[in-house]
């Protein structure tokens, strides 16, 4: 694995606003750009949404805090094919697989098919409930937010009837369903709410991150608080405690020894949350070594998030105009001025965007080169390929 933890990934719950008992199940790392593909505002969704009579569709649900994009697809598939996946045990499945029989007109030999049954929204949640505890999944720092008041309803009264509940480390919340998930007036919403104030980048870990170089760039001798002994100076296999004051580091299994025992799990092998040894904050176990791949495989994950926005047309003449105002008298005298800055035009934020004959102050052409000059310029702008969200009705099984 030479990749980051990703920053998000989540299962949704997708109704048509046309047709309520129309449901769709799916996962995705950008959910606000995923429910433009499912309501034909880009390129990509799945042929199950892509009927108008259905749309536009609507998130509901959104279960985020998976460790990994393959733990977020392996809950999706058993999302979909609760009647079939073996996360769940045959006898405590709520829908149970329907079998149809079909003759072979040329043989006449019978073929059994196992046909999906329709979920009807209950069924959906039920499912949902029954997914959450599982063995499989009990243990995940899941999170499950619902964007729709009457899908909450129905969740909380179904939940009410249950003698077994979730495990206390499972947050189920109401969002803020102000704004309708699925209705876009604008490409960009003035008001982020619902999906729309989601962070699905690591920008939510950019303290965190510069506390940790930090902490190996000046630190002259590194040891762990828990076993005293010695850490890597490039901070492999290394957690941190993200608050801020606090400098406590440690191994990986020293820290994960600690909260397994704390927590009285002593027969699971990855904890869930647990509290510093030094300043006693609670933490979650996710956010920590997310942290930590972040710092040992994202280099590109890292630059994106200091990067330095670069400041609009208006941003720069504001700011031309204040260091105007703020030049004295002695400077406004001087014989020798200096050269005027060259005018820069600013590009498209897209890459996508098509650039039609630009025009950019430059040194002259010499004549010999003015004939491929012409003909690099006459040559097709480069589009970037699109790459779509795979749509897993199709995939193979995986349980």
């Amino acid at each position: 694995m030479d990749r980051p933890i990703p920053a998000f990934y989540a299962c949704y719950l997708l109704r048509s606003t046309i047709r309520h008992q129309n449901l769709y199940v799916g996962s995705t790392p950008n959910p606000v750009r995923r429910l433009k593909q499912h309501n034909g505002e880009a390129k990509g969704g799945a042929a199950r949404t892509s009927r108008d009579s259905l749309r536009p569709w609507e998130m509901t649900c959104l279960v985020t805090g998976f460790p990994s994009k393959i733990a977020a697809l392996q809950f999706e598939w058993a999302w979909q094919n609760t009647h079939l996946t073996r996360h769940v045990a045959p006898d405590t499945r709520i829908t149970q697989a329907r079998t149809t029989v079909r003759f072979s007109p040329r043989s006449g030999k019978a073929r059994k098919r196992v046909a999906r049954p329709r979920f009807c929204l209950t069924d959906r949640l039920a499912n949902l409930h029954l997914l959450l505890r599982a063995s499989s999944f009990e243990r995940w720092p899941l999170k499950v937010t619902f964007y729709a008041e009457d899908v909450f309803r129905v969740w909380t009264k179904w939940t009410k009837t249950q003698v077994e509940k979730l495990r206390p480390g499972i947050e189920v919340l109401l969002g803020d369903a102000s704004r309708r998930a699925g209705v876009v007036e604008s490409s960009e919403p003035t008001d982020a709410t619902g999906i729309y104030a989601l962070d699905v980048g690591y920008s939510g870990l950019k303290p965190h991150i510069e506390k940790s170089q930090e902490a190996f760039e000046n630190a002259e001798w590194l040891h762990c608080v828990i076993c005293s002994k010695g850490l890597p100076a490039n901070g492999t296999a290394t957690l941190v405690c993200p608050k801020e004051g606090c400098r406590a580091l440690s191994h990986v299994e020293c820290l994960s020894a600690a909260f397994l025992q704390a927590g009285k799990h002593h027969d699971a092998i990855v904890p869930t949350i647990g509290s510093c040894p030094s300043c006693g904050t609670r933490l979650q176990w996710v956010d920590l070594v997310k942290e930590l791949s972040l710092r040992m495989r994202g280099e590109k994950e890292i630059a994106v998030v200091f990067k330095k926005t670069r400041k609009t047309k208006k941003q720069a003449e504001s700011a031309a105009l204040d260091d105007a105002s703020d030049v004295s008298a002695e400077d406004e005298e001087m014989d020798d001025p200096l050269p005027e800055e060259e005018d820069w035009h600013e590009l498209p934020e897209s890459s996508d965007e098509d650039i039609a004959n630009p025009v950019v102050q430059s040194d002259p052409i010499p004549a010999s080169k003015s004939a491929s000059f012409k003909r690099r310029a006459q040559a097709p702008p480069y589009s970037e390929p699109v790459i779509e969200d795979s749509d897993w009705d199709e995939a193979e099984v995986l349980t």
